[in-house]
């Protein structure tokens, strides 16, 4: 059986953007790939987008489809997926809400250079 979730999108309390995954929505799932989604894009994508939930929502499927994509089989194209969606709400049989609040402002350090704090996630089991 499937474990479905969403994942919001959030900037300054309010819901951007949200992403629907049908399975592997439980914490040790989809909370992990989150986790490392952000971690990678912290690591080696200079414009992560952390502050911009609608950007980094767009990155966030792009990730997850590539991850779930059937293109590792043979004889299927790059777009042949239909574990992840753009959603307008969530849908009734949801398991799990995710949020990943992003950080409005990066802040400044010595020398003027710019930190941007990683966005935070969050769930409930609905």
């Amino acid at each position: 059986m499937s474990t479905r979730a969403t994942v919001h999108f959030r900037h300054m309390g309010k819901t951007r953007a949200i992403v629907y995954r049908h399975n592997d929505g439980y914490p040790e799932g989809l909370g992990q790939d989150l986790q490392a989604f952000l971690d990678y894009l912290k690591e080696w994508v200079p414009d992560n987008r952390f502050s911009d939930p609608n950007y980094l929502a767009a990155k966030w499927v792009v990730w997850d489809a590539k991850k779930h994509d059937k293109a590792q089989q043979p004889n299927s194209y790059d777009l042949d997926f239909l574990s992840v969606g753009v959603m307008m709400e969530d849908p009734s049989d949801i398991n799990y809400r995710y949020s990943v609040d992003c950080n409005p402002e990066p802040y400044y350090i010595a020398r003027g250079a710019p930190i941007q704090d990683m966005p935070v996630i969050s769930y409930v089991e609905v």
